[in-house]
Formats: C-alpha cells, structure tokens, sequence
C-alpha cells in the first residue's frame, strides 16, 4: 500500500509541472473567449466580479482534455501543496535515480496520508 501511495505522490508532483507549462496563460482569451462586466443591478455579495459563463466555460475546459485519473491526482495533490513541494524538493536531491531505484527510493519515503 506504501509503495502505491508513493507513486501516486511522485506521479502528482511530476504531473503539475508539465500542466503548469502547458497551459496557456490566458486560458480565456486562448479559447477566444473576451471578459465582460458583471451584470448591473447583480445582487453578488462576494469578493470580486462574477464569472460569466463564458468565462467559467473558458477556465475549465482545458480540464476535460486530461484524463480523469490524472484530474483526480491533481486536485488531491492541490490540497495539499506543502506536500508536492516536498515531493519536489526529493526529486531535485534524487535527480541521478532511474527506473526501479527511483521506485525504490519513493517506496521508502514517509509520504502520503498514512504520514
């Protein structure tokens, strides 16, 4: 059970960064989609505008091209950052281990829920 959990915490923290670098800045304004005003006379109490539904449209729909087992890592791991930073603290002290040593290696961390 350890040596799943430690993969999924590896798998997570080497997923956010290459959806970091992936997604577009803008991701509205690359799914052509422009800002509008909230509605006047809005009874919104919240801080901020409110999102129309183009907007809400264009900030999830680059959700729906992952696959769900991957959203399902990222948004573990997005409760939790303190842990990914850990997670990639490891990997950058552990650069020189592959494959099975990698594993290993994660295997024997005190990562995950059980922590």
């Amino acid at each position: 059970m350890k040596a799943t959990v430690g993969k999924k915490i590896l798998s997570a923290a080497l997923c956010i960064p290459l959806i970091a670098l992936t997604t577009p800045l803008d991701a509205s304004a690359a799914m052509g989609f422009q800002s509008q005003p909230a509605p006047a006379g809005s009874d919104y109490s919240g801080q901020g505008a409110p999102q129309t539904t183009a907007e809400l449209q264009g900030l999830v729909a680059p959700i729906a091209l992952y696959p769900d087992a991957l959203v399902a890592q990222i948004l573990s791991a997005s409760t939790f950052p303190d842990q990914v930073a850990i997670a990639d603290n490891w990997l950058q002290t552990n650069k020189a281990l592959t494959g099975s040593a990698l594993a290993q290696a994660v295997d024997k961390q005190n990562m995950g829920p059980e922590r």
